[in-house]
């Protein structure tokens, strides 16, 4: 597995170079959930063996993340009879045999983010890059320090004093450019740090001009703790965020070492606890690399939205921890407002009563829909907070790549990944997201995604090997319609199995559908749409599609999607989408020569 960021690649340090290992063991540490997978070698291939989930103890009354972890374990030992403790301990390492494994790597979503000042000089420019690279790790940032400042030097250090926070990021300067202003600003940071109680001063990272590295490790390391990164901006015209990135996860994992129930974990894994978003910023670059076709993995966390993009061949990373279904539920509202929620409901609701869900939400965040209200309610609020979090990610890449189709989308969280059957899933991240075209879509419903972006630090083949042999669950693929018809049927599909099988099916228009194809197998597809519509600018195409949980997926709602004003006709659309979600249509073998394909009202 080759990681590139603009044809450069990424430089591991001698402590992250790969080691190998045949078993290794992953946990997610989420704001409601640990989740824990067990990979194995199987006839000399990379496997996922087992995976389990139980709550999150980071917070009172435990305090200790390994309490839930222990749970956790001790399902996967009830499911597949191997241990993975040694006494009171956890077994890492290759001295346990058959109990444990060889490799523990761990990463965390949950808790509060690192607090954050940023200190650069050029707003346009290097603190640009800055909080790109910000961007790849749960921050809040609080403050940002440059030339360009007005405050007195006193009003700096007392905001850096007044913030208190856990991380002072410093970039700015092209390599080997002027130094005497960024060294000015290195000096402020200085004062402010050698004010600060010693256990309260804050992580540095540096990735500004090369020739201070060394310079700015000196001024600082006696106050301290400084991890130097590759430059962000090592020329005015060019953008390096992998050096930073990486520098800055490793930094994250030092400040949850100190912070909660995270005290054990780095005498587990000698990589620390690595963001969740690192990891599946690593994995994106890599199937986008390998697939052709943009690539979107969007994560719906309990307190923050997750959105990873590959387009191009380039890496795209956008955290909105203000974003959430569960702890972030009452702040998310504020950002979308309340009428976005309620035009996906079927029943009578109000503002009052949007606010009084996310309320108890975010106070038990780890509660699950009790009725079918509810559960409606919170598929309404993960709908518009992705809509919401894509539309702050596209702000953030190139403007050709805002409009790029993507051929593969990905959804995580337990909101997407454990609805209540696979079509569901698939109707909720395509209401996400929206695509048009041909998307292959593709859930993580065991959390696998984490431990392979971390492993993949240690052992590349870990993670080239478990998503090549099903790692992710298919869904199957999706035909989405785009433009506008009158016409009352939108889409007839003639489908040719690979055992000789033909099926056909006539789609509605402004409807959802399922065609049965289990995963693992491919057809061959003809589609012919009404005037009016399109799939990838065509009216008429012949392809071969893969199979997966939900099927074939015909979508023929087009785009955007806008449920009606009138509740009467919103109740009457969004249950006849939510029937064409549930169940794939499974037709009898016959000839090609038969008579014309069934209608909705024939085979419902």
């Amino acid at each position: 597995m080759v990681f590139q960021d603009e044809n450069t690649l990424y430089a591991l340090p001698e402590t992250l170079l790969p080691t190998a290992g045949t078993s290794l063991l992953g946990a997610d540490f989420g704001s409601v959930h640990t989740r824990a997978v067990f990979i194995d070698q199987v006839d000399g291939q990379y496997r996922l063996v087992s995976r389990a989930q139980a709550l999150t103890t980071a917070d009172a009354p435990y305090g200790d993340v390994t309490v839930g972890l222990g749970r956790a374990l001790d399902q996967m030992t009830a499911l597949i009879g191997r241990g993975f403790l040694a006494g009171d301990r956890i077994a890492i390492g290759p001295g346990f045999g058959a109990v444990g494994a060889e490799q523990f790597v761990a990463t965390a979503s949950g808790g509060r983010p690192m607090r954050a000042v940023l200190v650069g000089l050029m707003a346009d420019v290097s603190l640009a890059s800055g909080k790109h690279a910000l961007g790849s790790v749960y921050t809040d940032l609080a403050d940002v320090i440059s030339i360009g400042d007005l405050r007195s030097e006193e009003a700096k250090v007392n905001a850096i004093l007044g913030k208190r926070p856990d991380l002072i990021f410093i970039v700015g300067g092209t390599d080997f450019g002027a130094q005497s202003t960024l060294l000015a600003l290195v000096k402020t940071v200085r004062l402010a740090l050698s004010l600060l109680p010693a256990e309260n001063r804050p992580i540095i990272v540096y990735a500004g001009n090369e020739a201070m590295r060394e310079t700015v490790t000196i001024l600082l390391t006696d106050l301290a703790e400084v991890f130097p990164a590759a430059n962000v901006r090592p020329a005015l015209n060019r953008e390096y965020l992998a050096g930073a990135e990486l520098e800055l996860a490793v930094a994250y994992g030092r400040y949850k070492a100190m912070t909660g129930g995270y005290r054990d974990m780095p005498a587990l894994t000698r990589l620390g606890v690595l963001p969740t978003a690192s990891s599946y910023s690593t994995i994106i670059r890599y199937l986008g690399g390998v697939t052709s076709g943009g690539v979107l993995a969007l994560d719906i966390g309990s307190s923050t939205v997750t959105i990873a993009a590959s387009l191009a061949k380039r890496g795209y990373l956008n955290i909105r921890p203000d974003l959430g279904v569960g702890h972030s539920a009452v702040s998310a509202v504020e950002q979308i407002g309340a009428e976005r929620v309620l035009r996906w409901l079927t029943y009578k609701s109000s503002v009052s009563d949007v606010l009084d869900y996310v309320y108890n939400k975010t106070l038990k965040p780890a509660t699950i829909p009790g009725t079918p209200e509810e559960l409606e309610m919170e598929f309404a609020l993960a709908r518009e907070i992705a809509r919401e979090a894509l539309e702050s990610a596209r702000r953030g890449w190139p403007r050709r790549a805002r409009i790029a189709p993507f051929a593969t989308l990905i959804g995580a969280g337990a909101v997407l990944t454990q609805a209540l059957d696979p079509g569901l899933s698939a109707m909720l991240l395509l209401d996400a997201v929206q695509p048009a075209g041909i998307v292959r879509l593709q859930s993580d419903p065991y959390a696998v995604i984490p431990a392979l972006g971390a492993a993949a630090y240690m052992t590349p083949l870990v993670a080239v090997q478990v998503l090549e042999s099903g790692g992710l669950l298919d869904l199957g693929t999706a035909l989405c319609t785009e433009g506008v018809t009158r016409a009352a049927d939108a889409m007839q599909i003639d489908v040719k199995y690979s055992d000789g099988r033909t099926a056909s099916r006539i789609v509605p228009n402004n409807a959802f559908r399922l065609i049965d194809l289990p995963g693992g197998q491919r057809a061959r597809i003809t589609v012919r749409l009404a005037r009016g519509l399109t799939i990838s600018g065509k009216s008429r195409l012949t392809l071969d599609v893969d199979g997966g949980a939900a099927g074939i997926i015909c979508d023929t709602r087009g785009r955007p999607l806008r449920p009606p004003a009138d509740l009467g006709k919103r109740r009457d659309l969004l249950v006849r989408w939510f029937i064409g979600a549930r169940a794939a249509v499974t037709q009898a073998p016959r000839a090609e020569t038969s008579g014309p394909a069934p209608t909705d009202e024939e085979n419902p």
